[in-house]
């Protein structure tokens, strides 16, 4: 049978996976806040569109 080694990793090196793991939540944090904004704006964009197609369409209906 195979002996399996179980190695304890050093503090440097639990520290740096720590560092990387806060960066990664980080960065995952901004882009959620990246895609709600872009999410809001595109929905503030289609509502602008949508009301400026209504204003033209009922004045076309008014002439």
């Amino acid at each position: 049978m195979s002996s399996e080694r179980h190695i304890e990793p050093s503090a440097a090196q639990v520290a740096e996976m720590q560092d990387a793991l806060f960066s990664l939540r980080d960065g995952l944090m901004r882009l959620k806040m990246s895609l709600l904004e872009l999410a809001s704006m595109t929905d503030e964009e289609g509502q602008r569109i949508a009301a400026a197609e209504t204003q033209a369409l009922l004045q076309r209906l008014r002439a």
